[in-house]
Formats: structure tokens, sequence, C-alpha cells
């Protein structure tokens, strides 16, 4: 099954990097949600995260400070490569056409003029554009608004924490590697990343209201009102499993394995709600899960 389009579907998006797409007022003091995660004399903290927000927000609370300053190891979805142009490299390797495709001809005829729009309002490179693979042409006009509003993913809550963790001489471990990624869409057919790329397009603009509400949930620590927002028409199938349920599975096993050290684990807080969550898989496999804030 292929995914119908959606007007929530930047929201898919964030699902991967849940990122503020939009510059967005967020509360002084953001009170993300907190838990604790025990079993057999060990506990682990969870810290539901959004990689992306307005310069100078204050999310980390008094708690979440004393948990993340008591632990020896931080664990967040991805460590970026520390090497110069890596990213660069990998990107070009995994999602990049050998012979480029107009976009304008992987679009359907009633979004071909909006496309046009978007190309001469934002001055978009055409050519590497073209380039790109359809999924990740999709996330390269997502995150055109990111950098059109104003957001800075160096001021997102992971990238932070990794420099704080660095700074004091903490344990990193990346859940995931950065080629796994990205192949969580490469991996997916053409005619789905085809319809990624049309849903770029054509909800382009139209999501402050439901980032808003997003940012706000995450900056409360509403994690209903979160999967609320989440449960919708925008997900197929292939895309859930990919997005959450897969991933989620692998980092309660990864959870579950680890036997040493202080743990504070910060992953995306959409990965912490509702059924198939990390928080419910932990729960399966004995855990203690009590929140704390």
């Amino acid at each position: 099954m292929v995914m119908a389009r959606s007007p929530c579907f930047p929201l898919l998006l964030c699902r991967l990097f849940l990122a503020a797409l939009l510059l967005l007022a967020v509360p002084a003091l953001a009170v993300p949600a907190l838990w604790t995660a025990s079993k057999a004399g060990r506990t682990v903290i969870l810290y539901g995260t959004i990689h992306a927000l307005p310069p100078g927000t204050d999310w980390f609370s008094p708690k979440a400070r004393a948990a993340f300053a008591r632990a020896d190891t931080l664990v967040v979805e991805m460590l970026p490569p520390t090497e110069p142009g890596a990213t660069a490299e990998l990107t070009e390797q995994i999602a990049y056409l050998p012979t480029p495709v107009p976009i304008r001809d992987r679009l359907p005829d009633d979004l071909k003029g909006r496309y046009d729009a978007m190309v001469k309002a934002s001055d978009l490179p055409l050519a590497n554009l073209d380039r790109m693979k359809s999924w990740f042409a999709a996330l390269s006009l997502v995150q055109l608004e990111m950098l059109m509003n104003g957001i800075d993913p160096a001021a997102g809550v992971d990238v932070t924490l990794i420099g704080r963790a660095r700074a004091a001489g903490k344990q990193l471990v990346g859940l995931e590697t950065p080629p796994g990624q990205l192949e969580l869409f490469n991996g997916l057919p053409e005619a789905e990343q085809r319809l990624l790329l049309a849903s770029a397009v054509a909800d382009a603009g139209q999501s402050q209201n439901a980032m808003r509400a997003l940012v706000t949930a995450w900056s409360a620590g509403d994690i209903a009102r979160i999967r609320r927002d989440f449960d919708d028409a925008s997900l197929s199938p292939e895309l859930e499993r990919r997005l959450l349920t897969d991933r989620n599975a692998a980092w309660a096993r990864f959870v579950a394995a680890r036997r040493k050290g202080r743990l504070f684990m910060a992953v995306g807080a959409a990965h912490m709600a509702g059924p198939g969550s990390l928080i419910e898989m932990l729960k399966a496999r004995g855990f203690r899960v009590r929140r704390v804030e």
C-alpha cells in the first residue's frame, strides 16, 4: 500500500527528524517529558527530544539537567560524522541519481504550477534538485521551509546534548548510523517516494498550525497530544513500520541488552507515544517505566 496525499505531510518527515519547520513561539521554559525505566536494579533515563528549535529556547528543566549530570552515557538516535565532508560524500553516494530526472516530470500535472512557483520564489538550484532521488528531493524541499523561516538545527536538543556530553567527558552512543537513517527512505519504492515528493510540494507553506501544535505539545511534555497529532492518514503501513515500529523495537532491545552505565537516552518524543512506542515495548520487556516530568 502506498501513502495517500495528506495536508499533514510535513509531520511525516518530522517522525524521522521531529524538526520544527517554522519559526514558532514556544514557552519561555519548556518542560519536555522525562521517564525512568528500571529493571533488575538498573535505571535508564528516557527523554523526548525535538531536533530543531528557534535559538534561545530554554528547554533543559532542573530535573532533566540533574538526570543528565548523573549519567555517564548519552544515547541518541544518531551521532553525526566527525570527519570533514563525510556527510556530503555519503549523501552523494545514496541520495542522488546517476542521471538527472526533472522534478516536474515526477509530479502530477496539478502540482507542476505550484512547483514552478516554489522554484521562482526561492531561487532553487534546479539542476541539483533534478539529480536528487525523489525521497531526498522531498526532504530538501521541506528543509528549505525550515531555512527560510530561521530555524537552526544547531539549536536542536540532540545537537546541544551531544555537545554538552562531549564537554563533560561522557560516553556517546548512537542507536543508528547516518547510512541507516538515509536508508529508511532510500529503500522505499519509487512510487511511494513520488507521493512524498508530491505531498512536499502540495503542502509547502501550509503546516504552520500543525507544527505550532506539535511544538507546543512537546514543550509541555504532552505525549498524548503528540500521539493524536501523529495518528493521521499520512503514514503508509510501510513508512510507519520503517520510521516508528521497527526502530522502537530495536531501541528497546538495546536498552534490555545494556548492562553497564548510567544511561540518559534522548530520542524523538514521537517514539514515546501510543501503542508500539518505546515506552510500551520496554514495559513488555519487564521494565517499570515511570513518568517523572
